[in-house]
């Protein structure tokens, strides 16, 4: 019994310790790999401590108390309580389908379809590849405005929309390595801006890339003035260092809150993460956020309808 409570405060001691990490992005890129795995450590304190409190095992209980805690901070925002999302009593001013399509997709007639069914405004689409492009873009006829930046692999986007665009530009910035988009739609009577990007995931040898590609998003986000939305798989959970300096910074946030629900990737061995983000300013009020069908790629598309605020 004794080895049994040993090895039960070893493992509240393990998972404080990871629970810290994933708060210190700041000082290393590994912490925000850390906290892409916050709502599994929140589910395997909850157990700790539920184990512990049955044992009676003060310490135990203390430390996975803590570790708990500390994962449940930036997950409660998430809960599906104290939504801000708007009723539907009016139509979308206007909805936003966000994809990472996968560079490798068999399976284009899906994402096609997947687009289809949900007749969003503006699609913005990342991991749109040379070979993507020549087999689907004659498919989106019916979005007339676009901006396209495809690439040999991972790094391409396209944007395509069926409102007019009042400005746009592709950015790239030294040793960024990823075009970063901002277009501009005239919607009920404002100017609203996307900015959008792909930042590579933070690991191996694009670590040190993936913070210098979010801070990128960043500078293009904080420099527009008024509706403003920050959209794109950015390979990092939404509470991590890199993307609360980025919310901060342009004054946005994310349009998931209280609405539920964070998993946009399914990796291997039923890992799955939170990876893909829109993010908006005040000025633009969620009516609904929705998840699609992943259609042949890993990543699950967002579909969010705005409402403008007067």
């Amino acid at each position: 019994m004794k080895l049994f409570m040993n090895v039960l405060v070893g493992l509240a001691s393990l998972l404080l310790l990871l629970s810290i990490v994933a708060w210190l992005g700041f000082v290393h890129w590994l912490a925000d790999v850390v906290a892409l795995f916050v709502p599994y450590l929140a589910g395997g304190t909850a157990v700790l401590l539920l184990i512990t409190a049955i044992l009676r095992h003060r310490t135990g209980a203390m430390l996975a108390g803590l570790a708990l805690l500390l994962n449940l901070v930036p997950l409660v925002g998430y809960l599906p309580w104290g939504s801000t999302a708007v009723a539907a009593s009016q139509p979308a001013d206007l909805r936003l389908m966000m994809y990472n399509i996968y560079y490798q997709n068999n399976d284009l007639a899906a994402v096609v379809a997947e687009v289809a069914a949900h007749e969003p405004d503006v699609v913005f689409l990342m991991e749109y590849s040379f070979a993507i492009q020549a087999q689907i873009e004659a498919e989106f006829a019916d979005y007339p405005y676009r901006l396209i930046e495809p690439s040999r692999i991972t790094s391409g986007v396209a944007l395509f929309s069926r409102v007019p665009l009042t400005a746009s530009r592709v950015y790239r910035f030294d040793g960024s390595r990823i075009p970063i988009i901002e277009v501009s739609f005239d919607v009920a009577g404002q100017s609203v801006t996307l900015v959008g990007g792909h930042p590579w995931p933070p690991i191996d040898r694009w670590a040190n890339l993936h913070a210098l590609q979010v801070a990128d998003v960043q500078r293009v986000a904080e420099l527009v003035d008024g509706p403003l939305i920050v959209a794109g798989d950015f390979n990092a959970a939404p509470w991590s260092f890199a993307l609360r300096q980025l919310q901060a910074a342009a004054g946005v946030q994310d349009t998931r809150r209280g609405l539920g629900g964070l998993t946009t990737w399914a990796g291997p061995s039923l890992v799955r993460l939170s990876l893909d983000h829109v993010f908006a300013s005040e000025e633009l009020a969620v009516q609904s956020y929705a998840y699609g069908q992943s259609g042949g790629s890993d990543h699950r598309p967002i579909i969010v309808d705005f409402l403008v605020v007067p």
